[in-house]
């Protein structure tokens, strides 16, 4: 007697099945619906998304780690640059202000801060901001550059030529 081939496989899918040998696996969650368990977690999605050049995601995973660890100024740091690259300078100033009132010595923080005050014609608070830099890092040439052009613009050639002279030497 001929017996069909494909009840072979039928006899095996059931045994196994019976069995429970053949299990259902769960299908692998694409990255961008992954759960994230901790700050670190969200902290380093952030990183990924950022690099990415998805500065809107990046911020909320960035505030997702903060509702974790809002004590942690490396996301607020983060936070704000990535909030400043989505065009939301407003928000991205409080968020390094955050991050300073944290920490006071994150150099990355004031450069960013006096970034975002030099182009929206902020300067008083941009030289603020780049003069604090320079206090932690001293000699960096970005700071010392947008000193000068923020003192230019206020028409304090003086500071902005003692500026330029350092950047020269």
């Amino acid at each position: 007697m001929r017996v069909p081939a494909g009840a072979y496989l039928i006899v095996l899918l059931l045994t196994a099945l019976c069995s429970g040998s053949l299990q259902a696996s769960p299908l692998p969650v694409p990255p961008d619906q992954e759960q994230y368990l901790d700050a670190r977690d969200w902290f380093q999605a952030g990183l990924s998304l950022n690099g990415a050049g998805k500065y809107r995601e990046a911020a909320e995973a960035f505030r997702r780690s903060l509702s974790i660890d809002p004590e942690n100024p490396l996301a607020w740091l983060n936070l704000g640059t990535a909030q400043a690259l989505s065009g939301d300078s407003g928000a991205a100033a409080d968020s390094l202000r955050k991050a300073l009132s944290l920490d006071p010595k994150l150099a990355m923080a004031y450069a960013n801060l006096g970034e975002i005050y030099f182009t929206s014609g902020r300067l008083p608070e941009a030289i603020d901001a780049f003069s604090a830099l320079l206090a932690l890092w001293p000699g960096n040439p970005d700071a010392q550059y947008k000193l000068g052009l923020a003192y230019l613009a206020l028409g304090d050639t003086g500071q902005a030529r003692a500026h330029y002279l350092a950047l020269k030497a």
